[in-house]
């Protein structure tokens, strides 16, 4: 038996919407004119299924189409608008064919007879399965714009987070690159230029100048062979790093670089406790709400050490029992749960949890960031001079002969 959804007409003119089950559309249609009821559309079963996958398959949205949605519903049910016209109004609104596009076909399962949950179920990919639960239990406690609100707030600090790391990251990357760069074009154009004077020295050069004209002549000489072998251990890196074992070992080794290894997991911590917090808050069963932070956890090494907490639960311990991981060693987390879960305020302690470790990571970035911009203009300042001490020095050993 499949679902469809219907919109018609009664025996006295009255339009009207609902669901019917029956095996196929034309069972689903006599079945309603059984009733009475004269369908105008009928929509739902495979052909229907495929159809919206196709669609919610090529609509992509973007973080910030999430987030002004939510933004705007939270205002529009504050006023108790009802859900279609909220939906409708926001269509309208809407600054992007995409958005505009996905309010659509939301609003089109709302005026099909599904729940709003139901309705965005198809973009489960690009909101996510925490967002769908939280909507599901606000329409289910009747305070979805409560609901919508601290959904927009949530998303409103990971975007600020993630913004904070993508501005604090850019000085660093570009400072790196020109860097790299620089010595490039010294060894390739620059070093070339006093090769011809070079020759008639020999062995007589300085060992540094030898050892600059010899790294000159090999990037020159084998540029070609160098790049078509970054490209291949790329390319064997991202293969390796696309199985789940090779992505585990890449994403722990990461952790254990000095200092930024500590930051990642700061802040992927300050996703995973504020999301837990919030779930619990909102009543959803703890089960669930482990299953649904650990999703949040991208780092693949952090997230096979959080999901033992799910069998941990499951066998009735303590949830505090199972924060065991080398993580927490040196932290008062699994001791600040164990006293939440004896006062009943787990969802507030694990929320605070989330601000502590958002707080500490930042922190920690700023003292990453402070220290890595004038290590690499150090480095820099130290091979360009290296190469001009160089190449001085060969200059002067040639006068001397002279």
């Amino acid at each position: 038996m499949t679902e469809f959804q219907y919109a018609g007409t009664t025996p006295d003119g009255k339009p009207c919407q609902g669901s019917i089950r029956a095996p196929d559309e034309q069972a689903a249609r006599l079945r309603l004119l059984g009733q009475g009821i004269t369908p105008v559309r009928i929509a739902g079963g495979d052909s229907a299924l495929r159809q919206a996958q196709v669609t919610t398959k090529a609509l992509k949205l973007k973080r910030s189409d999430v987030l002004l949605f939510s933004r705007e519903m939270a205002h529009l049910k504050q006023g108790n608008m009802p859900l279609d016209k909220a939906l409708s109004m926001l269509k309208e609104t809407a600054n992007t064919d995409r958005l505009k596009a996905f309010i659509a076909k939301v609003e089109e399962g709302v005026r099909g007879g599904k729940s709003l949950y139901q309705s965005l179920q198809p973009f489960e990919r690009d909101l996510g399965r925490q967002y769908l639960v939280l909507i599901r239990a606000g329409e289910t406690s009747g305070s979805l714009h409560i609901i919508l609100k601290e959904l927009t707030t949530q998303l409103e600090a990971e975007d600020k987070l993630r913004n904070y790391i993508i501005s604090s990251m850019t000085y660093p990357v570009i400072l790196l690159v020109v860097a790299v760069l620089s010595v490039v074009l010294l060894l390739a154009f620059v070093v070339p230029q006093f090769r011809e004077i070079f020759d008639s020295m020999g062995d007589a050069l300085p060992y540094s100048t030898q050892l600059v004209i010899q790294t000159s002549d090999f990037l020159r000489g084998n540029w070609m062979a160098l790049l078509a072998a970054l490209a291949a251990l790329t390319l064997a890196l991202s293969r390796w790093a696309a199985t789940d074992g090779g992505r585990r070992r890449l994403d722990a080794a990461v952790l254990g670089i000095p200092l930024m290894g500590k930051v990642l997991t700061q802040l992927q911590f300050a996703i995973y406790f504020r999301t837990f917090g919030v779930l619990l808050q909102r009543g959803v069963p703890m089960l669930d709400a482990l299953r649904i932070s650990v999703d949040t956890l991208t780092n693949t090494a952090l997230r096979h050490d959080m999901e033992s907490l799910v069998a941990v639960v499951k066998t009735g311990k303590r949830l505090s029992s199972g924060f065991t991981s080398q993580y927490f060693a040196k932290t008062s987390t699994p001791q600040l749960i164990r006293v939440a879960e004896e006062t009943g305020q787990l969802d507030a302690t694990l929320l605070g949890l989330a601000d502590r470790y958002e707080d500490e990571g930042r922190r920690t970035m700023g003292r990453v960031l402070a220290t890595m911009e004038p290590l690499i203009i150090i480095v820099l300042g130290v091979l360009v001079a290296f190469i001009i001490v160089a190449i001085l020095g060969g200059v002067l050993s040639i006068n001397d002969t002279i």
